[in-house]
């Protein structure tokens, strides 16, 4: 349906071309940075709190603010807030935020840079009717929206204002969700009936947002919203968010999977990383996020326009980049578990402790990976530890020596001993001669298979692989290529290696095996070599699994969003059947990162679901201390999801698909929702957490702690 070849390639970074549109004196889009910007969450007629805000956020190196205006009254204050801000010096150029009142909109419009409006709620009120509308229905209903959002359209034309249209996955129109349902497709069409009016009135200084609170959506969103935009010939910019990522660790996840797997197409001027914290701590987070982008806009700008590989001749099959479907493999066989053929990613890790020097502590850090499990009975990886706490499922050594080799058979010991049962990957490209004996012992040989790599090698390799039945990985080690070799790798080498190996195992009829590419520390970007690998595979019918290794020696909040980023984005794309991340951390730290990467992507799911909307001057009760109680009472319901909104904008339709909500409803007071159906109302907040727990038990899906 959207065969466009301009807005975005799987397996080239350029970043799609816009027009720029000026927020007050700040540029977006174009060759211009990607923006980074923030929300005040004070209550907007509270001028001096609302004014420190923005200083503060100013101050943190925040682009463009944005400050709610549910109200005329909210609107109006937004001059004073002008005012004061003018008088201190700070030139910030401000957006107002606006949701049903568009006579709130005209009024602010009068004072900031820009208006962002919601094309669900702006002249509709949300209904969750269900109904057919004949063509003419919808025509008359596409008239009566432009009566209303017509004086705005013009009032902005004329005084040079900005304006953001914010699609948001929850807050569909009744109209919209009864022609397209809840789907991207119908978040692209809600926005594009609110830009053709502009264009109408020749009015283009346009920004445009799709976000939703589940990254998966919001990244098809936005790659169909640029197909449809390069096919209609618009060249508008887009602002990138997350809804309702949370806070902590968990929000910054969900935020870097969405942007990130975003920013790594390509797409995105703009962005916002929505937490439910204090809205300064949300700007370091985002320079983090654009930071490799921008850099690499700035240093070399042909990037932005030129293809950075080729593809060499080698035929590939690349997922469809608007729809999700996870890639069908075939089944790997890993003694106590298995991999790929729709069973979830797995996590692994490799042993850091010197295993034959320092015994002790690497027996410390295998109990960490186990999750302190022993208990005098042998349990296998991947089942639940009898603490609940995350558990690695495949450890990956290294021995070099035969008498390392000796040591690791009685490490191995050790743990059955114990009464747990450590399946091992092991690398035995030190240890070739050796290779029979490796494989008695390991549950997985790895081989890293490098250009230098001899046939003989990866024949004795499959031979022993068979002879005792155990699985392969074949490590493929990337290699940098071109000028920016932090971004390009030598496809020629990785297409040449699979070929050599699918013709070994050929020959040996021997499938049991998996891929996996091996990065180093210089060469950081794994996404589009991944695609690769999987498209190439795919196109020659080796549905073979696939490991994603992730490898860094950057700081820890670093490689925290970076391999969210990139991790997110391949699991988004349907790729991947285990993770594997490295970087100076402990294995509680890695594994915590791991399986939060694979629940922000839906992947598997291992704790509750929390969705919930950063605070603005819109919040009813105190989102920060809220959300944190309501983790605390219900944080051990797996697969749970439940909502916590501020107000009843992010209410019903912001929490999308939410199980269960907590909805401010007026001053202390909470509406409790099943799905998008109120049930409770106007409840007193200090009744509203038991009878949420009421609720859920009522349901079936309460479990004692």
């Amino acid at each position: 349906m959207h065969n466009s070849k301009n807005y975005y390639n799987l397996l080239t970074y350029r970043r799609r071309k816009t027009r720029v549109v000026y927020v007050g004196e700040v540029g977006v889009g174009g060759d211009n940075p990607i923006r980074v910007q923030s929300m005040t969450i004070a209550d907007t007629m509270d001028t001096a709190a609302t004014v420190k805000e923005i200083v503060q956020l100013v101050e943190a190196g925040c682009e463009i603010v944005r400050v709610t205006a549910p109200s005329i009254h909210e609107a109006e204050n937004l001059k004073n807030i002008k005012a004061e801000l003018n008088r201190l010096g700070v030139k910030v150029p401000l957006v107002a935020d606006i949701h049903f009142t568009p006579n709130a909109a005209l009024i602010a419009a009068e004072y900031v840079e820009k208006v962002r409006i919601n094309p669900g709620n702006y002249a509709d009120k949300k209904k969750f009717e269900q109904r057919e509308y004949t063509d003419d229905e919808y025509q008359r209903e596409l008239e009566r929206i432009e009566e209303r959002f017509k004086p705005l359209v013009l009032k902005c034309k004329a005084l040079g204002r900005a304006m953001r249209i914010g699609t948001n996955h929850g807050s569909l129109s009744d109209r919209i969700m009864n022609r397209y349902g809840d789907t991207p497709e119908g978040m692209v069409e809600s926005a594009l009936e609110f830009v053709r009016i502009c264009q109408k009135y020749d009015y283009h200084d346009l920004i445009l947002s799709m976000k939703s609170s589940n990254p998966q959506v919001a990244i098809q969103a936005y790659r169909l919203l640029a197909a449809r935009m390069d096919e209609l010939g618009m060249d508008y910019p887009f602002h990138l968010g997350v809804t309702e990522a949370g806070d902590g660790e968990e929000g910054r996840i969900k935020s870097a999977v969405g942007i990130g797997s975003l920013l790594e197409d390509g797409i995105g001027d703009t962005i916002r990383v929505s937490l439910t914290e204090d809205s300064v701590y949300e700007v370091p987070v985002a320079f983090q996020l654009v930071k490799k982008f921008n850099e690499l806009n700035r240093v070399d700008s042909r990037l932005k326009h030129a293809g950075m590989t080729e593809r060499n001749g080698a035929l590939l099959k690349l997922p469809d980049p608007f729809t999700y479907n996870r890639r069908d493999t075939i089944e790997c066989d890993l003694v106590n578990h298995r991999i790929g053929k729709g069973h979830v990613p797995r996590v692994e890790l490799t042993l850091k402790s010197d295993f034959h020097l320092q015994e002790d502590q690497a027996i410390e850090e295998v109990a960490t990976m186990l999750g302190n499990s022993s208990n005098g009975r042998l349990v296998l990886l991947g089942q639940a530890s009898k603490n609940g706490e995350l558990r690695c499922e495949t450890v990956h050594v290294h021995p070099r020596t035969p008498d390392e080799l000796r040591r690791l058979s009685d490490f191995q010991s050790t743990w059955l001993e114990r009464g747990d049962w450590v399946p091992l990957a092991v690398d035995v490209s030190s240890l070739i001669p050796m290779v029979k004996n490796v494989s008695m012992l390991a549950d997985r040989l790895v081989l890293n298979y490098e250009s230098d790599t001899s046939a003989d090698t990866v024949a004795r390799v499959v031979q022993a692989a068979g002879y005792n039945g155990r699985p392969m990985e074949w490590r493929i080690q990337l290699h940098p290529a071109g000028s920016r070799g932090v971004w390009q790798f030598n496809e020629n080498f990785l297409s040449n290696a699979i070929g050599k190996i699918l013709d070994h195992c050929a020959k040996a009829d021997y499938w049991n095996i998996l891929f996996s590419l091996s990065n180093k520390p210089e060469f950081t970007a794994i996404v589009r070599p991944y695609r690769f690998l999987a498209g190439r595979l795919d196109a020659l019918g080796a549905n073979l699994p696939i490991l994603l290794r992730y490898s860094s020696n950057a700081s820890w909040d670093e490689v925290l969003l970076d391999a969210s980023a990139q991790l997110g984005a391949l699991l988004c794309d349907g790729i991947g059947d285990a993770i594997h991340i490295e970087a100076d951390a402990p294995p509680k730290d890695l594994l915590r990162l791991s399986y939060n990467i694979l629940q922000a992507t839906r992947q598997r799911i291992s704790k509750t679901e929390f969705i919930s909307c950063p605070s603005c001057g819109r919040t009813l009760f105190n989102l920060q201390t809220t959300t944190e109680r309501i983790k605390s009472k219900t944080s051990h319901l797996k697969g749970v999801k439940i909502a916590i909104m501020g107000c009843i904008v992010n209410g019903p339709g912001e929490m999308a698909d939410a199980d269960f909500g907590y909805v401010g409803a007026g001053p202390k007071k909470v509406n409790l929702f099943v799905g998008k159906e109120c049930v409770v109302r106007n409840i007193p907040e200090d009744e509203a957490d038991a009878r949420l727990i009421e609720l859920i038990k009522s349901h079936g899906k309460w479990v004692e702690p």
